[in-house]
C-alpha cells in the first residue's frame, strides 16, 4: 500500500464530525449567554431559554444532539483508524490526540448532562458518580474532584459548568492541531457523508428531541428519588460493567481498567510493524473486536436494566398486614431506583435487599439506617427518609420477610399493589408471575 497516498487521503468521517463539532460548539456559546450556573436558577434559566428566547428550544436541542452525535462519530472514526491500521502511517501523536478527544467528548457530555439540573439530570449524574466511586484507588478522588465535596450542590454545578466549557475549548484546539494538515487544496470533502450526518442530526432534533436533550419535566429535588431515571446512555456500559465485575473482583477490575487505558494510548508505540491488513494483525483484531463486543453487551444490559421496578417482589407465604404495608412503602418511595430484591425488579445502585436478612440486621437498626443512612455510612448517595414510625416499622418487617430459605417469591404489578395491596395478597396471587 502506498503510504504517501494514504497520508493525503481525507477520512470520510473527518468533515462530518468537524462540522458537527462546530455546530455544537457555536450553539453552546449561544446557550452560555442565557444559562445561569447557580443551583437555584439553573433549571429556571433552562426553562426560560427553552420557552421564551426565540429559537432557544431549537438551539438547545441542536447542542444536546450534536454533542452526543459527535461522541458517536469520533468513536467510529477511532475504530476506522484502528481496523485500517492508519495509525501506522500517521504520526503517533495523532492517535494519542484522537483517544484523548474521545475521552474528553465523553466527559464533556457527562458534565453537560447535569447542567439543566432537572430531576433526571441530577439523579442520572448521581448514578454515574456513584459508579465512578467504586473504581479502586482513584474512584473516590475523581468523584470528590468533580463534585467539590460530598454532595452535588452549588459548587459541583460550578465545577461541571467550568469543566464543560474548558474541555470544549481544549477539544477545539486539539481538533485544529490534529487535522490542520488534513485539508489538501485539491481534495474535495465527502459531501454525501456530511449531508447524511446533518440529515440524521436534524431528524433527531425534529422527530426525537428528547433522545439527547433534557425534556425539563421538573427541577432537581435531592430529597425525592425519581421513578425510572437512568444515567446518560453513553455511561450504560460503564455502570453495568463496574457492577458486574467490580463486586466480585474489585482489585483485578481496577488493574484491568488501567492496563486497558495504557494500552489504548500506547497502541502505535507497541504495534510498530508496517503491516496494515487486518487479517494479518490477529492481536489488533482481537483487541478491537473484544472492546466493541464488551461495549455493546454492557450497553444493551444497561438499557434493559433501565426498565426497573414494574413489579414488587413478595414472599409466597402469607404476609402480615405490616409486611404488606412495608412492601407498599418500598414501592411508593421508589426504592427500586437503587435496590433489587433477589436480583430482580430494581437497579443495582445499592445492595440487594435480600442481604438485610442475611446480615441479621435488627428491626431497630433497619429503622435508624433508613431514617438517616449517612450516620452509618458517610458519603452514601442514599437520602434521608423522614417516614412515620409506623411506615418505618412496616418497611423493616417487609425487608426481614425476604428470606430465601422460606421458599419461592412472587412478583405483582407495582401500581396495582400500591392501590390494592391487601386485597391482591388475599386473592391467592391470581394472575401473578413467579419470580423465583
Amino acid at each position: 500500500m502506498n503510504q504517501e497516498k494514504n497520508k493525503s487521503e481525507t477520512p470520510s468521517l473527518l468533515f462530518s464530525f468537524l462540522g458537527v463539532f462546530a455546530l455544537t460548539f457555536l450553539s453552546g456559546l449561544f446557550l452560555a449567554v442565557y444559562y445561569v450556573p447557580a443551583f437555584t436558577q439553573a433549571f429556571s434559566s433552562s426553562e426560560r431559554l427553552n420557552g421564551q428566547v426565540p429559537f432557544g428550544w431549537f438551539i438547545r436541542r441542536l447542542h444536546g444532539t450534536g454533542g452526543n452525535l459527535f461522541l458517536i462519530l469520533i468513536f467510529v472514526n477511532l475504530l476506522q483508524i484502528l481496523y485500517k491500521g492508519n495509525y501506522k502511517i500517521d504520526s503517533r501523536s495523532s492517535w494519542v490526540m484522537g483517544v484523548s478527544l474521545c475521552f474528553m467528548a465523553l466527559l464533556t457530555n457527562l458534565t453537560g448532562f447535569l447542567l439543566p439540573l432537572s430531576q433526571s439530570a441530577f439523579w442520572g449524574t448521581l448514578t454515574v458518580l456513584s459508579s465512578l466511586s467504586t473504581l479502586p484507588w482513584l474512584g473516590n478522588f475523581l468523584v470528590d474532584l468533580l463534585r467539590g465535596g460530598k454532595e452535588i450542590g452549588g459548587s459541583a454545578l460550578i465545577r461541571f459548568y467550568s469543566a464543560h466549557m474548558g474541555i470544549s475549548a481544549l477539544m477545539a484546539f486539539l481538533l485544529i492541531a490534529r487535522h490542520r494538515k488534513s485539508f489538501p487544496a485539491k481534495k474535495a470533502p465527502n459531501l454525501l457523508c456530511f449531508a447524511v450526518i446533518v440529515g440524521i442530526l436534524l431528524s433527531i432534533v425534529t422527530f426525537a428531541p428528547h433522545w439527547f436533550s433534557d425534556p425539563l419535566k421538573e427541577a432537581a429535588n435531592p430529597m425525592v428519588n425519581p421513578e425510572r431515571i437512568s444515567p446518560p446512555w453513553f455511561f450504560f456500559f460503564f455502570e453495568e460493567m463496574l457492577k458486574f465485575l467490580n463486586g466480585a473482583y474489585p482489585i483485578w477490575t481496577g488493574i484491568a481498567f488501567f492496563i486497558f487505558i495504557i494500552l489504548l494510548f500506547l497502541l502505535p508505540f507497541i504495534d510498530r510493524k508496517p503491516e496494515q491488513n487486518l487479517l494479518l494483525r490477529p492481536m489488533i483484531l482481537a483487541f478491537g473486536s473484544g472492546m466493541l463486543m464488551v461495549l455493546i453487551y454492557f450497553s444493551l444490559l444497561g438499557t434493559a436494566n433501565a426498565r426497573y421496578g414494574k413489579n414488587v417482589i413478595l414472599p409466597g407465604s402469607p404476609l402480615s398486614p405490616a409486611e404488606i404495608r412495608g412492601a407498599q412503602v418500598f414501592a411508593q418511595k421508589k426504592c427500586a431506583y437503587c435496590h433489587q430484591v433477589f436480583g430482580r425488579e430494581g437497579r443495582r445502585e445499592g445492595p440487594d435487599m435480600s442481604v438485610v436478612n442475611e446480615r441479621k440486621r435488627s428491626p431497630d437498626w433497619i429503622r435508624r439506617y433508613i431514617f438517616n443512612a449517612r450516620l452509618y455510612q458517610p458519603g452514601t448517595t442514599m437520602p434521608r427518609y423522614e417516614l412515620p414510625l409506623e411506615d418505618l416499622e412496616a418497611l423493616s418487617a417487609y425487608l426481614l420477610s425476604l428470606d430465601e430459605k422460606k421458599g419461592k417469591f412472587k412478583s405483582i404489578d407495582r401500581k396495582e399493589f400500591i392501590d390494592f395491596g391487601p386485597y391482591l395478597v388475599k386473592t391467592s396471587w391470581k394472575g401473578n408471575k413467579e419470580a423465583r
